[in-house]
């Protein structure tokens, strides 16, 4: 029925309300997304904690198809297959006046983590490439669908953090693959819900002064007035989908007796509200 970037409603038809529920459960918990999931903070100072500043990072939606990386498990090195490297560097100067982080300050590391690991081995070759968090064989600038789709937060202006004078964050944020189930930054969709067609039905032909009475007492304009001619007007369902079961057009003497609110009970509308549509059809597919 609808279908851009942010929301997509449709139609299942022929089904009961498990099946409808079930889709709605599986949109929510079970579909695969990219999400920040390890921080490691080298420098902050400002006054969020840690742990905040690393919750608020994983819940950035991240613009990158699931489907091209792996996940990543306990036993897996990081690499350039199962893991989206992230750079965070602000910094508020002295005398300036307070600055707001926002998701935009994320920069893609495609070479993976620029961060060496601490090492107590004192004996190790200087001459060697120094260890970091990731093992990156290539650059994911290499690969085909982010040669001109760079990996970037979905929002640019998402706020993060507030630096005053002297504060600074520096940060690197790693995304790995998962789903909805095990934690709430990974699911998908902002919301989705469904609701059964409203079916309504004129028990009588309202005409004249009632039919612009019954058109007006719809907030959502469900009904609309259809000309007879000779100056005779009748009152028609012109948009039964748009109708809430607010019941105001039954409300009043004898209004029930002209107009009945029904549900179609195995036709169900579902609304979804998230980051990239086009990937929920595909994946339910």
């Amino acid at each position: 029925v609808r279908l851009n970037e942010d929301d997509m409603e449709f139609d299942m038809i022929g089904i009961d309300a498990a099946i409808a529920n079930s889709f709605r459960r599986i949109l929510i918990a079970e579909l695969p997304t990219m999400a920040i999931e390890k921080v490691l903070i080298a420098n902050n100072t400002s006054i969020i904690q840690d742990e905040v500043l690393a919750h608020r990072l994983g819940l950035v939606p991240i613009r990158v198809d699931p489907r091209l990386f792996d996940y990543l498990s306990e036993n897996d090195q990081p690499n350039e297959k199962n893991t989206v490297v992230f750079k965070l560097h602000v910094q508020c100067k002295r005398g300036s006046p307070r600055i707001t982080v926002k998701s935009d300050a994320l920069k893609w590391l495609p070479n993976g983590s620029e961060l060496v690991k601490e090492t107590r081995n004192a004996t190790s070759d200087s001459s060697s490439k120094p260890e970091t968090y990731t093992y990156f064989g290539c650059s994911q600038e290499t690969i085909p669908e982010f040669v001109k789709n760079p990996i970037i937060p979905k929002y640019p202006d998402i706020i993060v953090a507030k630096l005053g004078p002297g504060q600074e964050i520096e940060l690197e944020a790693h995304a790995v693959k998962g789903i909805g189930k095990t934690h709430a930054k990974w699911s998908p969709v902002a919301t989705a819900w469904y609701r059964m067609l409203p079916e309504v039905v004129l028990l009588e032909d309202i005409e004249d002064d009632l039919a612009e009475e019954l058109k007006s007492k719809c907030p959502v304009n469900v009904f609309d007035i259809e000309d007879l001619g000779k100056g005779r007007r009748r009152a028609t369902v012109a948009r039964p989908r748009a109708c809430t079961l607010c019941r105001e057009c039954i409300r009043g003497d004898d209004w029930e007796k002209r107009v009945a609110l029904r549900r179609v009970k195995d036709h169900f509308i579902l609304k979804i509200l998230e980051d990239k549509c086009e990937r929920v059809i595909t994946e339910l597919s």
